[in-house]
């Protein structure tokens, strides 16, 4: 087995360990916010600078998209994304006080706050699909498998791209409804952009996807048993924008210009697909002919609390958290809901 392989026994010691490394940061960073652009109580006449952690995937065309469109340039803002390999890695920077903002999945914003750390959803990041016929996620198994209904899933080994993220948290939500108990199967991590081979090479039985990968499977005869976010809850809120308390109590001038840029980013890429399929080649190893034909995840201004609140229960019931997180604390009270 690769050393890159995590089970499901290690994992909370996994989730221990990257959440050490993120309260370190949180106490090493600065009371007065960070010092990459920002100062406290912002003049909106004033072009600031704000740093915004990223993953290198489809979901954050809007901000790329907004960018160009000049959306953060008409709220006198100069947005510099700054792509990261996990979304620990882009917690950990936004509690440090190196970036201001993040883009993180659900799962990961909730696991912080259970441990104490104040960050907050400003914004919606992107969701899944309203049903299967559009789902840009799914649960895939290898063409010859054998494997056709999730039920088979049982005592085999599936694919996530983090431990205790929002891949593995849809996982077990579909195993539940399908009579599976999710210790019955062995999530282990890989990065997405691996999963295809690991796959085809039998050293995982499944793998929890989003696309392009989702449609590079396919094209290999790869089956899909399930969407993914899609077969949790259609139309799921699977991440969002997020800032630290340091930032939304010292200059909430800011976050609201940042805010109102993104949410008319979010808007304008949902009505304008083809924008987001030639912008998306330009900060991704995704080809224009890829990008062309992949489907595009859902994006919009408002934030899905309800969702948000059902993906909460779904973590308690699981042990993965110990008490439901009032929205008042995951969601900053002027994010758009």
């Amino acid at each position: 087995m690769r050393p890159s392989l995590w089970n499901r026994r290690i994992a909370a010691g996994v989730a221990a360990g990257m959440l050490g490394l993120v309260t370190a940061a949180c106490s090493s960073s600065s009371s007065t916010g960070s010092s990459t652009g920002s100062q406290n109580n912002s003049s909106s006449s004033a072009t600031t600078t704000v740093t915004v952690g990223v993953l290198p995937v489809a979901d954050v065309a809007p901000l790329y998209l907004g960018i160009k469109q000049g959306f953060f340039a008409a709220q006198h803002l100069n947005v510099v994304p700054h792509p990261l390999q996990g979304g620990a890695a882009v917690v950990s920077a936004v509690l440090g006080g190196s970036l201001q903002f993040g883009f993180g999945a659900t799962a990961n914003l909730v696991l912080a706050n259970s441990h104490g750390l104040p960050v907050q959803f400003v914004a919606n990041g992107d969701e899944a699909a309203s049903g299967p016929g559009a789902a840009w996620s799914g649960i895939l198994v290898r063409a010859g498998s054998g494997i056709t209904s999730i039920s088979q899933l049982s005592g085999k080994t599936v694919a996530a791209n983090a431990m205790q993220g929002e891949n593995e948290l849809a996982l077990d939500g579909i195993l539940l409804r399908n009579g599976v108990s999710p210790s019955s199967v062995r999530v282990v991590a890989l990065p997405f952009p691996t999963m295809p081979s690991s796959l085809a090479s039998g050293e995982v039985q499944a793998v929890t996807e989003v696309e392009p990968f989702v449609s590079a499977i396919k094209a290999k005869d790869g089956a899909v048993l399930s969407p993914l976010f899609e077969g949790e809850a259609p139309s799921m809120t699977v991440a969002g924008y997020f800032a630290d308390n340091n930032l939304l109590q010292g200059d909430p001038a800011l976050v609201k210009r940042f805010v109102t840029a993104i949410n008319e980013s979010l808007d304008y890429a949902q009505a304008h697909p083809a924008a987001v399929r030639a912008i998306i080649p330009t900060y991704t190893t995704i080809s224009s002919a890829v990008a062309a034909k992949m489907s595009l995840p859902v994006w919009g201004s408002a934030l899905g609390t309800a969702s948000i609140q059902s993906q909460q229960q779904l973590m308690r019931q699981l042990g993965w958290i110990k008490a439901v997180i009032p929205v008042s604390q995951l969601v900053w009270s002027g994010a758009k809901q």
